[in-house]
């Protein structure tokens, strides 16, 4: 598999992930471990592909990652996280900058439902904000946030290097 083709299974699969969390399909284990399901996911597109000589590693230290391991070292590296504090995104997003890995992800989902604290919502990140955070950073970061209460979900993928935010379907 060239380094194409691994970029867009893992980056499928990370929009996958975002997608489900929209919809409010991702099992129990996944909100409370999203890195182990980040995993699942990325392991099974590699079996369906037949690739091996990946390895995917998960780490459940604060944040959670996501390590894709090849021959030459770290491929991927994917700081994942479900209502992440101000501080705790840019724990995250020191992780990834310190990375050597090719492609550095950061999946920030955040769902004002199961927040009842008005101080913990002003934690909440927006895109904006989040694209300054990973400016000329090699970093993308997939943006998922939902309001059940309004009725409203969005998806973005922010990428650093070409300093866009692209709204994605889900």
């Amino acid at each position: 598999m060239n380094g194409k083709d691994l970029s867009d299974l893992v980056q499928d699969k990370c929009v996958l992930a975002c997608q489900e969390f929209l919809r409010e399909e991702l099992p129990d284990l996944a909100m409370e471990q999203p890195a182990r399901y980040i995993s699942f996911l990325i392991e099974d597109g590699l079996r369906d592909r037949a690739e091996e000589g990946l390895k995917v590693r998960q780490d459940g230290v604060s944040p959670q990652c996501v390590r894709l391991l090849g021959d030459g070292g770290e491929t991927s590296l994917i700081a994942v996280g479900i209502n992440l504090s101000r501080e705790r995104t840019e724990q995250a997003l020191e992780l990834l900058r310190a990375s050597k890995a090719e492609e550095r992800l950061l999946l920030y989902l955040f769902s004002f439902e199961s927040l009842a604290d008005e101080e913990l919502i002003s934690q909440a990140m927006m895109e904006p904000e989040l694209l300054r955070m990973v400016r000329d950073s090699g970093i993308v970061a997939y943006f998922a946030m939902l309001d059940t209460r309004a009725g409203m979900s969005m998806l973005a993928r922010i990428d650093g290097d070409m300093r866009s935010i692209q709204y994605l379907p889900h």
